[in-house]
């Protein structure tokens, strides 16, 4: 199992969390949940690094002939420097109490904190020992491609883009199984529907001037647009495949049921195809869509293709209730733990939203019924849509306080989250109107 550490990150003092299959943290607005989602991104995107570092030295054998240890050591922890700085700051800027620590298998592990260098903090990345000597023999075997490489003269352009392909996974499957972990990550961020319309609008934007999450995901949608050229119902044609483990027909109805209408890119600009009961369509541009249009968009497209190619992956989701009705938000939080189930995927949820603590609540439920006896199954998917349960043994649900205090919202006694510990608002609210709701009786009875 897979474990964070953070100690003095931003807003978050101390935190401890175990990282499960389906991953959810609620609490207020500048509580740390989105610091939290960050440190987990950027602990699980070192993966790519790694693999992307170690086919460098396999393109151009970064140290012409130097002690292989110089460039692991300078190299690659610059660049991990700089990824963790993008995402939170120079180090004058953190606190030096600052530590974090990810632990990915036996022995696998990196941490961060802030050493001094006289009045200046730096950054440091250590790697456990273990991990230091898996990275140090991959990176000399990449080495060694590199002097039995061919030269480029005597080989096809072709030729050589497919041995890089090549190279490319096979270091990233040992990469993968020094970490234990097989799945790419993917962060959904907030404000998706700014995203959406700014995606558009790429000739107002300078890509240097966008944090490193919202290029990635605009990436990803620039990534996939195309594919939605005949709308949703035929995006499976572009990855053909007959053995899917879901129906593509049913599942694409599902989503255009959610997003109230298809979605269409079509000669580079975006639609909704919403049709009416006697099937006239109307195509609105999506900077005229609703704002939970907006939102809700390539929360859905992205995971939708991520099952067509049957990507594991895991994927970090910010607000995925923004802008929308409480019972669309069950809905999407169904859909996205259809997504994990179907795909063997992860997911990370971060959320203000009661409901959508309630909707894991019922898929949390579902998956205990199906774990007591399996006979259930039938039934339980009578109640909720089939392959949306929840294993109540792959959840971690934590609330961060405004005091910094974090809870735990499994009940391991009662078998449910603690729903009631993050709806405090609504007693404190019928609280108010009762007050004034005596007062107004007290004033009906002097009348």
């Amino acid at each position: 199992m897979q474990k964070i550490e953070i100690k003095y990150l931003g807003p978050v003092q101390e935190l401890e969390m175990d990282i499960k299959d389906f991953n959810l943290l609620i609490g207020e607005q500048a509580t740390g949940k989105s610091t939290v989602a960050k440190a987990i991104y950027f602990f699980r995107i070192i993966k790519s690094t790694l693999t992307d570092y170690l086919c460098q030295v396999y393109d151009t054998a970064l140290y012409n002939g130097n002690d292989v240890s110089d460039g692991f050591n300078k190299v690659l922890k610059k660049e991990l420097k700089s990824i963790f700085i993008s995402l939170f700051g120079y180090s004058w800027d953190l606190d030096k109490r600052l530590y974090l620590k990810y632990e990915y298998a036996s022995g696998i592990w990196i941490d961060v904190k802030l050493n001094k260098n006289g009045k200046r903090k730096y950054i440091s990345v250590r790697y456990s020992p273990k991990l230091t000597q898996t990275l140090k023999d991959l990176e000399k075997e990449a080495l060694e491609l590199f002097e039995q490489k061919p030269e480029t003269t005597t080989i096809s352009l072709a030729y050589a883009s497919k041995e890089r392909l090549r190279n490319y996974d096979n270091f990233k499957n040992s990469v993968n199984k020094i970490f234990d972990d097989y799945k790419e990550t993917y962060y959904i961020p907030a404000g998706r529907s700014m995203l959406t319309l700014l995606v558009n609008n790429r000739s107002l934007l300078e890509n240097d001037n966008l944090d490193l999450i919202t290029r990635q995901f605009m990436q990803v949608i620039d990534n996939i647009h195309r594919v939605f050229e005949d709308g949703i119902r035929n995006v499976h044609k572009r990855y053909p495949d007959g053995e899917r483990r879901f129906d593509v027909t049913k599942t694409a109805e599902m989503l255009i049921s959610d997003l109230k209408g298809d979605y269409l890119y079509n000669a580079g600009k975006e639609y909704i195809v919403v049709e009416d009961e006697e099937e006239h369509s109307e195509k609105i541009p999506i900077n005229f869509a609703s704002s939970g249009q907006q939102e809700v968009l390539w929360l859905l497209n992205q995971l939708y293709i991520l099952m067509l190619k049957k990507e594991k992956a895991f994927v970090i989701i910010e607000e995925p209730e923004a802008h929308l009705y409480p019972s669309l938000q069950s809905k999407v939080v169904e859909f996205i733990s259809y997504f994990a189930n179907i795909n063997n995927s992860s997911i990370l949820i971060t959320t203000h939203s009661p409901y959508i603590l309630t909707s894991v609540n019922t898929l949390y439920c579902a998956g205990k019924v199906i774990e007591k006896n399996s006979t259930y199954s039938k039934k339980v998917y009578d109640i909720i849509d089939s392959n949306c349960e929840i294993d109540p043994q792959k959840v971690t649900a934590l609330k961060i306080n405004k005091d910094k205090s974090i809870l735990n919202l499994i009940n391991e006694e009662l078998q449910e989250l603690n729903t009631e510990m993050i709806d405090e608002i609504s007693d404190s609210v019928n609280e108010k109107y009762m007050e004034l709701y005596y007062l107004l009786m007290s004033e009906n009875d002097v009348l």
